[in-house]
């Protein structure tokens, strides 16, 4: 499958405290839509989905979440929803946005707790 991407959006971003006297519940919600192309040049052979990640993930002494996005172009290929993905075309797809919250979480926690960041990884043969 060959697939053209833009630019990652991080829609939205945050690093906290947890709730008092709440159980906050890990999460991870993973989307697949057709867009319709704006272009009336786009070739009619080629797909557009958006692909976004919604994520909370609970720590002890503090909970990270966001949102990510991404639209995808599928070239050569019609794809109308995600049933009609595999599940290893649909983990290629969704690949880069897991690896950049990985990244993300990384980053954030080394500066926040001012020592080695924590290392997360979404790599599994079932998303």
């Amino acid at each position: 499958m060959e697939l053209q991407r833009d630019q990652e959006v991080v829609e939205s971003f945050n690093y906290g405290l947890p709730p008092k006297d709440q159980e906050v519940k890990q999460k991870l919600q993973i989307n697949f839509s057709p867009l319709e192309a704006v272009d009336p040049g786009y070739p009619a052979e080629n797909s557009i989905m958006g692909v976004r990640v919604e994520f909370v993930l609970p720590f002890e002494n503090f909970i990270i979440g966001g949102v990510f996005s991404q639209v995808v172009h599928v070239i050569n290929r019609q794809v109308r929803r995600q049933n009609d993905l595999t599940e290893a075309e649909a983990n290629e797809m969704i690949a880069p946005l897991l690896r950049l919250i990985e990244r993300m979480v990384y980053e954030v926690t080394e500066i926040a707790l001012d020592k080695p960041g924590i290392k997360i990884n979404f790599s599994s043969n079932t998303l």
